[in-house]
């Protein structure tokens, strides 16, 4: 039944291929909408993006392992905070961040399945991250073209914020 929900394999990798032409797009888009304008926050973050993405395209996709994605995911996130450092944008480094935060802890999750606990049969956290790693990098990619706060990523992060200082 839970094989059911699970994106098959074949679906994950024409995925993958999309968020990697959505990134792509984005810095494109980007980079031409900001040739006239000082403001070039967008440019950098889908830059980053980009080129952690597209980097996968060097991978041999049979022998990666979860553990793998998980550094990538690290990698990415902390080019993310150091250029965040300079350009201090909010709103899609909030979406970034998130959504590769989440993404390494799925990744982290599945490598301690099926690696250390030796698990391969599907069960609701496999499906969990069948989705949710696929969400995550689609919310990553429109967060450049929507530019709103589409999910409330950046009103929770407020809300959050402000209890723990009441409380400290």
């Amino acid at each position: 039944m839970l094989d059911d929900l699970m994106l098959s394999p074949d679906v994950s990798f024409y995925i993958g291929a999309l968020v990697q032409w959505g990134f792509l797009m984005a810095f494109l888009y980007s980079f031409v909408s900001s040739i006239n304008k000082a403001d070039k926050k967008r440019v950098w973050l889908s830059l980053v993006m980009t080129v952690s993405y597209l980097s996968s395209l060097f991978i041999d996709i049979q022998t990666i392992r979860y553990l793998d994605f998980f550094y990538f995911d690290i990698a990415t996130i902390f080019a993310l905070v150091v250029l965040n450092l300079f350009i201090k944008e909010r709103l899609i480094s909030a979406y970034l961040l998130t959504g590769l935060s989440v993404n390494a802890i799925l990744f982290l999750g599945m490598h301690l399945d099926t690696v250390v606990y030796k698990n391969y049969e599907p069960w609701l956290f496999t499906v969990l991250y069948s989705w949710l790693v696929n969400f995550n990098d689609f919310a990553m990619v429109a967060v450049f073209f929507i530019k709103k706060d589409f999910l409330g990523l950046v009103k929770a992060k407020s809300y959050i914020y402000k209890q723990l200082s009441r409380s400290l």
